[in-house]
Order: structure tokens, then sequence, then C-alpha cells
């Protein structure tokens, strides 16, 4: 996805819903014009992983603030190899790194095993990054934060 796609979108979703079709397709070109002003993506910063937390070769978990119309996203990507059988504490957001004013959740992708291929990913307030889902007879063995994108404030 390009960068100008990003800011195309990023002003669609910042608009008031009660815009029209046609109201909508202008303000999407008016924002294409105007550039990525409106479009602010921090740098990627490692998590601090706890102690059998493992990051693949070229892929060490990273997370950055994106603000678009206002709106600050976490944006997350990285992969992990683990054996997660319970609810766990992966990690912790970097020293430094602003922290959320509530539970943040994503769904993240994890080794397919028994149907299930998706776990919940949360950080909390005080910046620990934990996963739910995994169990003695369905563990994670591998966690991808690429998909992992939502609201942070």
């Amino acid at each position: 996805m390009s960068h100008d796609r990003r800011s195309v979108l990023g002003a669609a979703l910042a608009l008031p819903a009660a815009l029209t079709v046609g109201g909508l397709a202008a303000a999407t070109r008016a924002s294409a014009a105007a550039g990525a002003a409106t479009v602010d993506a921090g740098a990627w910063t490692a998590l601090v992983l706890e102690p059998g937390i493992t990051p693949l070769a070229g892929a060490t978990p990273e997370v950055r603030l994106v603000t678009i119309a206002g709106t600050v996203f976490l944006q997350g990507r990285g992969l992990v190899s683990c054996d997660l059988t319970a609810d766990s504490r992966i990690g912790r957001l970097p020293d430094g790194f602003p922290l959320p004013t509530g539970y943040v959740r994503a769904a993240a992708p994890r080794n397919n095993s028994q149907g299930i291929n998706a776990c919940r990913f949360e950080i909390n307030p005080s910046g620990a990054v934990s996963v739910y889902g995994g169990n003695a007879g369905n563990p994670i063995t591998w966690l991808q934060f690429d998909p992992v994108q939502t609201i942070w404030r």
C-alpha cells in the first residue's frame, strides 16, 4: 500500500459519518492533493521480550505509533517463536515508549492448531504485552505481529 493511499484512507476515516458519498469522494480527492500532512509515523521500536520468547532472524518484534488525522494508532511487526501453554506475558513496551491510556487489544496470527489460527494480543496501561489463547492441549508455538494495528488513544 502506498503512502498516498494511507493518507486518503486516514482522511476518509477521520470524516464524520454524516457526509454523503459525493462529499466523501470530494474530501478524499482534496486530502490526496494536500499530500501526507495528516500522517505522522513514528520510528519502529523493539519490544523488550520475556525469557523464552525468541525473535526470528530479521523479524524482531517492533511497534510504532502512527497518527492519522489526529487519531493515534499502534502498528506492530515481527515474528517470534515460543511455547505458550497458558495466557502469558511475552514482553513489555520499551523504556520511553508512550503508555496507552487503557487496554489495547488486537488479534494476532499464530500457529494453526485444532482450527485455531489467531490469539489475542494485549498491552495493558503499564506497558506489559500479553498473549491469550494458548493452553497445554493447544500451545502457541509462533506468533506474528505484522497484522497488529489498533487505535492507541
